[in-house]
Formats: C-alpha cells, structure tokens, sequence
C-alpha cells in the first residue's frame, strides 16, 4: 500500500475532522508515521518545518504502488503517467477547489510520497516515505485573509475538485484552470491579475478574438445574472476589471492604487462564473466542447439571462 498526505496549512478544524474528498482524497488529520518521521521533517527548510508542525490536518490518498513512478491505472491518455505525480497535480487542483468554495489563507507547500514496507521487528508493514514535491503556497486576497475554512466549507469542496479532476486536457476549461492556478501562486499583483484574466478569456474569449472586451464582459454578464439588472451591473463591473487588464498588459499601469479592489472584483468574478460552470454538466460539456463560442453567442443575442437549450 501506498500513501500521498498533503498537510494544509493555515487551516483550524475539530480533531478527528474526517471528510471523503473526491475520487483521489480524504481530508483527515495527518498520520502518526508522517509527524513521527524525524528525518524526513528535518530535512524540510525552516519555514516548511514551522508550517508542517503547526498544521493538524492534510489529504490523504492511499492507493496500490509498487515504488516511484508505478503507471497511474485512472490515466487514459496515450502516454503512461506516475501516479504519484498524478497526486501531486490532484493536490493542486484539491487547494484550487478549496479556494473557489471559500477564499482563504489555506494552502499546502509541501506533497509527501510513502510506501508501506516490512521491516525488521515490525508486526506490519510501514509507510517509509520515499519522496517530497514542493510548490509554491497559494496567496490568497488581503481582503480574504480573515476567512475561516470549516468543515461545512471543505465538504462543500470535494464535488467541485470532483468535477475539477475529471475535466480532460486541451480545451478552454482545462486551459482556464491551468492559468487560475498560476495566478493564485503569483505573489505580483501584475502578473497574477494578467493570469486571471487569460484564464477567464479562455472561458468567454471568441473564437476569432474580434470585440474580445465587450463580448468577454457581456458573456460573463449573461452566465452570472438572475435579471437584466442584475446583468447590466455584472457588465460593467467585468468591463471596469478588464480596462485594468488592458493597461498592465500594454504597459500603462504603475502601482494602480486600484489595483487591490480590482483584483478582488476580479477574483470574485472568477470564482463564481468557475463554480457555476462546474456545478452544471451539460453547461461543462459545452464549454470542453468545440460548441462553446457559438453557445454563448446565441446565449447573449437571445437577450435573455435564463439559459438557452444546450447544443446537442
């Protein structure tokens, strides 16, 4: 048997907090023999080693792997695929799901890859870790940095990394999430904005990048609204955080005071359009699929925010 755990950090939950996360996931307290791994904790930097002792509570996948690099059985794609780097890509896509339900400090830095071994004088086999990836720790908004995380919030989660985990690669979904990670991990204001905003072209973007603004904002607008007011306003707030895009991009920008309240327009924007997409799958299915620009151009042209009939 082996194990990936992924301490969360900046997370306070119950002791004995216990919550299935998806197909790969359990959201649990860390292991006995990962905190017990003196070597192992040691040989982690001095910030890793004060997170890694303050947090309670990690992922934890357990699975069939022989050693290092066993083929992920789950993959389907032309080229086999270890299944420890799978977990370490889930991890990301586990944070990224936590932040769209709850925007908060929680993050994880450090992924540990064990395999259970028979050792001497031990009744049963025991998980040696074999391997640490390290990434860059989530960032969350200034704004966001009071939010707790609850169980209620970590539930609420796991069928959105669900749907996160199961989006195949190469197409604007799985384009949109790859640049929303990347913006999350980016402490620069500049370069994270940029990132969600390529993200959330790639969503709304035409095919043919003609009035990329305005069709962009007016897609957003239609998905998100209840109401035609509701719509207008949803409009002009996505309008307002795209000039801001525009002038980081050609160079006009220079420590915009604005800038924080835009990016967190932004965020909101981008987390509530991303939820949405991912609670419904037939409109995920269009949006993966080649129908998507013509899907939301008919969207908008019906002058309705009720959703239209999905492509068949």
């Amino acid at each position: 048997m082996s194990f990936t755990v992924v301490p969360l950090h900046l997370v306070d939950v119950p002791p004995g907090t216990r919550i299935p996360f998806g197909p790969d996931f359990v959201f649990e307290e860390i292991p006995d023999w990962l905190k017990q791994d003196k070597g192992i904790i040691n040989d982690l930097g001095l910030t890793e080693r004060q997170l890694f002792s303050a947090a309670t509570h990690a992922f934890v996948a357990e699975y069939e792997a022989l050693s290092l690099g066993s083929p992920d059985p789950s993959w389907t794609g032309p080229k086999p695929k270890g299944i420890q780097n799978r977990k370490f890509q889930a991890a990301m896509l586990a944070n990224f799901a936590l932040w769209l339900r709850q925007p908060s400090p929680a993050c994880f830095t450090s992924c540990f890859h064990a395999i259970s071994w028979k050792c001497q004088d031990q009744p049963q086999r025991i998980p040696i870790v074999q391997q640490v990836q390290h990434h860059t720790r989530l960032f969350n908004h200034p704004k966001d940095a009071g939010n707790p995380l609850t169980p209620s919030h970590i539930a609420q989660a796991a069928p959105i990394y669900a749907a996160l985990a199961a989006i195949p690669t190469d197409n604007p979904v799985w384009e949109a999430t790859r640049f929303f990670w990347e913006a999350l991990t980016t402490y620069r204001s500049d370069f994270r904005y940029t990132s969600f905003w390529i993200g959330m072209e790639a969503l709304f973007g035409p095919n043919d990048a003609g009035e990329t603004t305005y069709k962009i904002c007016q897609r957003v607008a239609f998905l998100l609204a209840e109401s035609p007011q509701d719509a207008r306003e949803l409009f002009r707030k996505a309008k307002n955080c795209y000039a801001t895009r525009s002038k980081i991009v050609h160079g006009r920008w220079k420590h915009d005071p604005k800038i924080t309240d835009a990016m967190a327009d932004t965020e909101a924007l981008v987390r509530t359009a991303f939820r949405k997409l991912l609670a419904d799958p037939q409109m995920l299915k269009v949006f993966i699929s080649k129908k998507r620009d013509a899907f939301l151009e008919d969207w908008v042209f019906s002058r309705s925010t009720d959703t239209p009939p999905f492509p068949e």
